[in-house]
């Protein structure tokens, strides 16, 4: 579903963009409405009715007396303060779903200075969260858990033994949390560069300058900036993961897919992780393919932790070659890797030191080390200690007709209608 309906929420956007851009009204702030109305009217398609949320304008506060500047559009529940004789409110962060900065073209200026104001609402959530810490209750954070397994292929330790991690890896689990549990923001500009590339070179020459300074670290970035036809994003496991590569998180990417389906898959996501949506995602048997862009790696000096920056740079032709999307497969698995993962689908123990399993590796002449990276490539798995874990919500095995083993992510029935397609072709052959 999520594709036909990124499909028509674009059509439409493009359409009524192209009706506000034919008006001959040359009044700023009146071109700024415009626009923030066409926003809030595809928010208002997008999002499921029966959720009861409202699409507003106005401010956002973190109930201790701090106030961000005016936020062009903000999907939010509860509720908030009207401020009087205006349409818009004052709204406390803790019901803040998301945040939108509304553009009607984004360039570097503008790109900078919606940068600037989404990072300060991230401020004012940190604040909120901050005063809470010593409030009765607990947060779940499983999502967040993941999120680090699935980048890290680590499974997170209990939260006071963080400080046994490497402090890259401690600072990864803290975005990764912050990145769940704060509003998503999304700076959306309807008009921009001609080129991804362009689009990438200019975000990069903003951080260049400011490289070492405090509020450009990877949970400070936008969720989502979008330039036109073109997309810049974070991996936060907020739906997109990436691998570590090496000591480096591969945290920001770019892409030419639909904008509006990036939009829909990082709001969709939350609400499905708010509310338990489900059903959006339709028969989810593609994938979208991202190109990298921006890597971080956590670091200290003395008492001082921080992050250190790289980047990768293609040009405009690289760029294009990229699929965009490519379809889903589950993981192949050989008959030593599919008696694991079978094995912790049922709800036993892996232990790679465990002198029975070893045994029946070695009559199999396969080396413990060379499976566990294997098992660990299909990103349904993470180690914790010596401990092999799945990380999926329902992991499922299948034996194909062709005679291969296959695993995969099955919460939302992908496995289960991807083995039903490949049969049915594969009998039709």
């Amino acid at each position: 579903m999520i594709t036909t309906v990124a499909d028509f929420l674009g059509e439409l956007k493009d359409a009524e963009a192209a009706r506000l851009d034919a008006m001959e009204i040359e009044h700023g702030p009146t071109i700024g409405s415009m626009y923030e109305g066409l926003s809030a009217e595809l928010l208002e398609r997008a999002v499921p009715p029966q959720l009861g949320l409202q699409i507003v304008n106005g401010f956002v506060t973190d109930g201790l007396g701090n106030r961000s500047g005016q936020v062009d559009c903000m999907l939010v529940r509860g509720e908030g303060d009207v401020i009087p004789y205006t349409d818009s409110f004052v709204w406390p962060v803790k019901d803040v779903i998301a945040v939108f900065e509304v553009k009607k073209t984004l360039y570097h200026d503008q790109l900078v200075d919606a940068f600037a104001k989404l990072r300060s609402i991230r401020d004012l959530d940190s604040a909120y969260k901050i005063a809470l810490r010593n409030s009765a209750g607990t947060v779940d954070i499983g999502s967040a858990q993941r999120a680090f397994a699935e980048t890290t292929r680590t499974v997170a330790p209990d939260y006071e033994e963080l400080s046994s991690l490497p402090i890259s890896s401690q600072l990864i689990f803290h975005a990764l949390v912050g990145e769940q549990l704060a509003p998503v923001g999304v700076v959306l500009g309807y008009h921009g560069y001609a080129t991804e590339e362009a689009f990438r070179k200019s975000l990069l020459d903003h951080l260049k300058v400011n490289i070492g300074t405090l509020g450009y670290g990877p949970g400070s970035f936008p969720q989502l900036m979008i330039s036109g036809r073109f997309s810049v994003g974070k991996a936060n496991g907020q739906p997109y993961s990436a691998r570590l590569h090496g000591n480096w998180w591969p945290f920001y990417f770019s892409s030419r897919l639909n904008p509006v389906l990036l939009l829909l898959e990082y709001v969709w996501t939350r609400l499905d992780l708010e509310f338990g949506i489900g059903g959006l995602w339709g028969e989810d048997l593609s994938v979208d393919v991202l190109s990298p862009f921006l890597l971080a790696e956590g670091t200290q000096q003395g008492t001082q932790m921080g992050w250190n920056l790289q980047w990768v740079e293609l040009d405009e032709a690289t760029l294009a070659e990229t699929p965009g999307r490519e379809p889903w497969e589950p993981a192949v698995l050989s008959e030593e890797e599919f008696v694991v993962i079978t094995q912790l689908c049922r709800g036993s123990q892996v232990f790679f030191d465990d002198p029975d399993f070893l045994t029946y590796l070695d009559e199999h002449s396969v080396e413990p080390a060379t499976l566990q990276d294997r098992l660990l490539d299909t990103g349904l798995v993470a180690m914790n200690g010596i401990e092999m874990e799945l990380i999926t919500d329902r992991c499922a095995t299948a034996f194909l007709p062709d005679g291969r083993l296959v695993a995969g992510e099955d919460n939302t029935g992908r496995l289960t209608r991807w083995v039903e397609k490949f049969t049915t072709e594969w009998k039709a052959v």
